[in-house]
């Protein structure tokens, strides 16, 4: 078995087909049975016996299950590849065990720290990407609002007329093919004629402005878009209409 010194142990691997790894708390070695033996990583007496994974020795005794990692740590294992079959890990000096051990807990906290600063990054994105989508939204509905009683009222009157002509009652006298009924032309004509009888009713009836609950809804849309544009003090003028006879009531 190897003699362990104060420096980690060395091994000549020139000529074998032996693969060694550093990992945190053991140098680990996979090759052969044969090569494993003649480097003298290990004695073939301690390969594990058959029907066994593995086997680990402390301090040159076979000891079960779990056990410390020092420098007199030893592992045998059978790896599950066909031109490789074997593994040694063999434990480190105190010395170059804490030093990796250092250096792997330097490590980790880099990439813990690069991933935090990762998810921070993607979280901020997409925290953007949102108050920016519900911006939009915002700016579109500020653009939609009317912003007197006259435009109000041509909007709701617009909408009455656009339902009825193009979705209700456009083909009232046209013929369904799933069920063979229809209004006749003179029954669709009173029907048009009674949605300019509504849009009358719309013209000369009353509409009440809430200034306060219009005040409100403007306010709630601008705290959206200031929460995703610094610059929203500058553009405000460009996303809003302002009309003092809103505020005041307009004049019928």
């Amino acid at each position: 078995m190897a003699d362990h010194s104060a420096k980690a142990p060395a091994f000549d691997l020139a000529g074998t087909s032996i693969l060694k790894i550093e990992q945190k708390d053991y140098d680990e070695y996979i090759g052969t049975a044969d090569d494993l033996i003649a480097v003298g990583l290990i004695k073939r007496d301690q390969f594990p016996p058959e029907g066994k994974w593995g086997v680990s020795y402390l301090g040159g005794e076979r000891v079960p299950g779990r056990c410390r990692i020092d420098e007199t740590f030893l592992r045998v294992g059978r790896r599950n590849v066909v031109d490789a079959p074997w593994f040694v890990r063999i434990g480190l000096p105190s010395a170059e065990l804490a030093k990796r051990r250092a250096e792997a807990n330097a490590e980790n906290r880099i990439k813990t720290a690069e991933r935090k600063a990762r998810w921070a990054a993607e979280s901020a994105a997409k925290d953007l990407k949102d108050r920016t989508e519900q911006a939009e939204r915002a700016k579109r509905c500020l653009k939609q609002m009317p912003d007197s009683e006259r435009e109000f009222l041509r909007e709701s009157v617009a909408s009455v007329r656009e339902l009825s002509f193009e979705i209700l009652l456009k083909r009232l006298d046209e013929e369904k093919s799933w069920h063979g009924y229809r209004f006749s032309s003179e029954t669709k004509e009173a029907a048009l004629m009674a949605v300019d009888a509504i849009v009358e009713a719309l013209v000369q009836g009353d509409v009440i402005f809430d200034a306060e609950r219009h005040a409100q809804i403007v306010a709630e849309h601008q705290a959206v878009i200031r929460a995703a544009d610094p610059l929203f003090e500058e553009h405000l003028k460009a996303l809003t209409r302002p009309n003092a006879a809103i505020l005041e009531g307009e004049a019928q």
